[in-house]
């Protein structure tokens, strides 16, 4: 701005400018014809008025100016008693749309016969549809603001809670429930806690952790209100995955704490282990379809983890599963092809007497014995998935020298001799796992070929709890992906059909394909570095609903 211009600002005084704006008939005109800003010149005509300053009105709603300096704040919720177990019931709710009535009303039964808590986050859809009124949990039907069903009103927990050390409900989330991964990009949002995040979209991560550190897992937990969708691409495949249900948070007094999924039939029936809640009626002693065991890598076995499992009081007994399926049963440590040029890990297989394969064979023959003998009252049927590491004794075969192997040259040549006759003879079902597994077996059960055994062949199908949606394929370990690809959960999930497969020893829930971790250690020799490896298994209930079921601390339930 020039000095002349600055001094004729000066000199425009409010009567000065009342003068030019009735001289050149508006403000814009006199502004102009003095040479200064419209502001200006509006200011002192406005002052000669002695009227108050009047902020032009803008064509939208200006910016409400907000901020803090420190993240969202987390309450922390007390542990319980010494000997006592505190229990969470976590679940969200749409605006503008009805709870599944019959299915509150079961999960305020479980509820009450647990004493746990119900806490409910409300999460925005369809904003523009409804206005932008305030939330009114008392209104009963729809109307141009938003609301929510009244039921859920003495629940709400729209905040951050910590209920045990290391897991974070995160109420404060509102995620569109048509995202399709709910979960992308909320590995570090809570650090090393593991976090519980409302969506309508059943979900888990596992992320890596330090490996003495406990895994972290990252849960969605499903909705209690109905489906309500715009009729668009993204909403009606949102629709499709909507999943009725809730998670189970368990905490005992020392601050350890499992959670489950609480997955909900169209008839609101829920279930956890043997608990069944139909009709508000809860009922305990339910056998299950089925549990997938975490991989077993028999050389490897975490002892602890195989007692919670088949021992006296273990999963298997307190839920007689109809069938349980085995992944990566051998480990075939004794001879692994990635060893099989390392010097130092061969002798080191010597030095641990863990070099022989027959006695590795052996061990896994025990481990399903074990597992029969949990569920013998009951006839349940075993399931050995083929496995990649399963299949490494027949990669042995065809690599292997016995000549440079004396402890197990004469199994070897056995073994190749039974392979050979197969090829002769066109048995194209022989399964050299099954067939080095029939003298072990009938020496601990009296038979070689035990109905209550099954060996899965490549490729072969093994469908459980068929419905209108096509059942849940077990015949998938989880390495042999589509088209010769790698497997992945994410390629098994766009199958279409729901699968529980193994393979990743990660647990994880990705559309209809549940992945269980492992009944291994969970520090093995190659998986060096940050690991995301957990005891988890999947629970497959007669209705077709799953749980993931980790054990910890020794336990698998507080």
């Amino acid at each position: 701005m020039r000095k002349s211009d600055f001094r004729s600002h000066q000199t425009l005084t409010p009567e000065r400018a009342r003068e030019e704006v009735e001289t050149h008939g508006s403000i814009r005109a006199a502004a102009r014809a003095w040479g200064c800003p419209y502001d200006t010149m509006r200011k002192r005509f406005h002052a000669a008025d002695l009227e108050p300053e009047v902020e032009p009105e803008l064509p939208f709603d200006p910016p409400v100016l907000d901020g803090r300096v420190k993240a969202i704040a987390t309450r922390e919720a007390p542990l319980p008693a010494p000997g006592e177990v505190r229990r969470y019931i976590l679940t969200c709710a749409q605006n503008n749309t009805l709870v599944h009535e019959a299915l509150w009303k079961n999960l305020r039964e479980m509820a009450r016969v647990y004493d746990a808590a119900i806490m409910v986050s409300r999460f925005t859809y369809d904003v523009s549809s409804y206005g932008k009124g305030s939330v009114k949990p008392g209104k009963e039907k729809a109307s141009d603001e938003l609301w929510y069903d009244p039921a859920v009103a003495p629940f709400v927990a729209d905040e951050r809670v910590q209920l045990a050390p290391g897991l974070v409900w995160c109420g404060e989330m509102n995620i569109l429930p048509t995202a399709v991964r709910p979960l992308s990009g909320l590995e570090s949002y809570t650090g090393r806690q593991s976090a519980i995040v409302p969506h309508a979209k059943l979900a888990m991560d596992s992320v890596a952790s330090g490996k003495h550190e406990a895994t972290k897992f990252n849960y969605t937990t499903g909705t209690a209100t109905l489906r309500n969708y715009i009729a668009k691409k993204a909403g009606l495949k949102a629709e499709f995955h909507h999943s009725y249900g809730a998670l189970l948070v368990e905490v005992d007094s020392e601050g350890s704490w499992w959670v489950r999924q609480l997955c909900a039939d169209s008839d609101g029936t829920i279930h956890d282990l043997d608990v069944r809640v139909q009709d508000g009626r809860l009922t305990t002693g339910h056998s299950v379809e089925a549990v997938t065991w975490g991989d077993v890598h028999t050389a490897l076995l975490d002892h602890v983890a195989a007692e919670l499992a088949w021992g006296p009081g273990g999963l298997a007994q307190a839920l007689s599963p109809k069938f349980q399926f085995f992944h990566d049963l051998v480990d075939f440590r004794a001879r692994n092809h990635h060893d099989s040029k390392n010097p130092h890990a061969r002798f080191q297989r010597y030095v641990e007497a863990a070099d022989v394969v027959q006695d590795e064979i052996k061990r896994a023959a025990s481990v399903l014995n074990m597992a029969r003998e949990a569920v013998l009252s009951t006839g349940g049927k075993l399931v050995v998935v083929d496995s990649n590491h399963d299949n490494a004794l027949e990669r042995w075969l065809r690599e292997a020298d016995y000549r440079l192997d004396p402890p197990n040259a004469i199994f070897f040549l056995e073994a190749q001799l039974a392979r050979y006759r197969a090829i002769l003879h066109r048995w194209h079902r022989f399964h050299v796992l099954e067939w080095a597994m029939q003298e072990p077996l009938r020496v601990m059960t009296g038979s070689s070929r035990p109905d209550w055994l099954r060996f899965l062949r490549q490729d072969e199908s093994f469908v459980i709890c068929h419905d209108l949606n096509g059942g849940i394929e077990c015949g998938m370990h989880g390495h042999l992906g589509p088209n010769g690809l790698r497997g992945a959960p994410t390629a098994f999930a766009r199958m279409g059909r729901k699968s529980n497969t193994g393979h990743t020893h990660a647990a994880g829930i990705v559309d209809g394909c549940w992945t269980a971790g492992l009944l291994g250690k969970l520090d093995m020799d190659y998986n060096r570095g940050p690991s995301n490896w957990s005891h988890s298994h999947i629970v497959t209930h007669s209705n077709g609903k799953r749980q993931i079921v980790t054990f910890w601390k020794g336990k698998y339930r507080a």
